[in-house]
């Protein structure tokens, strides 16, 4: 996201060429008297949680019953792999 500092002035006579281009990713900041005075920038979107909530319901197990990772097929810790890999993850499973 680019910001722009911008007069007053300007910001009023270019208004909605202004909004135009905050839709498009930039952010501007007012100013006045040489004085930083307002922020233009977009409006951050809502979470829909409905939405969000359907998903990882449908998304909920589907990993349940695969081989996507196990400790013995990392390949950091196979046999030839250097000293100091997979070191980081050692101790992970164990409980303190």
């Amino acid at each position: 996201m680019s910001i722009i500092k911008i007069s007053a002035t300007k910001a009023r006579n270019e208004f909605f060429s202004l909004l135009n281009q905050v839709a498009a990713g930039k952010q501007f900041i007012i100013k006045k008297d040489n004085e930083e005075i307002a922020v233009l920038s977009a409006k951050e979107k809502k979470i829909d949680w409905k939405k969000f909530r359907k998903a990882a319901e449908k998304a909920r197990g589907i990993l349940k019953g695969t081989d996507d990772y196990k400790v013995e097929n990392n390949p950091l810790r196979r046999k030839g792999a250097a000293d100091f890999l997979g070191k980081w993850d050692r101790g992970w499973n164990e409980e303190k």
